[in-house]
């Protein structure tokens, strides 16, 4: 074979293989940046909060000590036993960083936030973010709450 065929051949090679590596870099980086939030007109989110289409608070059911605590939901909270946490619980069951309740269009979604022990909505382990809607329950270590009104 000839040499100038054998140098195309590589180069072509050298070419593809940094391709590969450029795709890997571009999907691993599609990974770990955070999430851009979703962009809602803020008439159309208030209409939708007026109309009762979105939950707009959380009620701790158990443990009993603190049952009964209310939190208002915002637009994005967390909720694990990190002290930077918006609703911070006391359970060594939870993780540092457990779930995220955050708003996609007009809807309420509740994700897993890779904790050890999981994040159970109505009873369901969570595996991908998943919508919530008034009544139902998510469970974070032994502490669950109701969404409401």
């Amino acid at each position: 074979m000839p040499d100038s065929l054998i140098r195309l051949l590589t180069v072509l090679l050298l070419g593809l293989v940094y391709l590969f590596f450029a795709r890997v870099l571009y999907t691993v980086w599609l990974e770990v940046r955070p999430p851009r939030p979703a962009r809602v007109p803020r008439a159309r989110r208030e209409r939708a909060e007026r109309n009762g289409a979105v939950p707009s608070a959380l009620v701790v059911l158990a443990p009993e000590e603190i049952a009964g605590r209310r939190h208002q939901l915002s637009d994005e909270l967390t909720i694990g036993r990190a002290a930077g946490c918006e609703i911070t619980v006391d359970d060594s069951y939870a993780s540092q960083l457990h779930a995220k309740i955050f708003r996609r269009d007009t809807h309420l979604v509740v994700e897993d936030l890779g904790s050890t022990n999981g994040t159970y909505l109505n009873r369901e382990k969570v595996k991908a973010p998943t919508m919530i809607h008034k009544g139902d329950r998510i469970q974070v270590g032994a502490t669950v709450f109701e969404v409401i009104q």
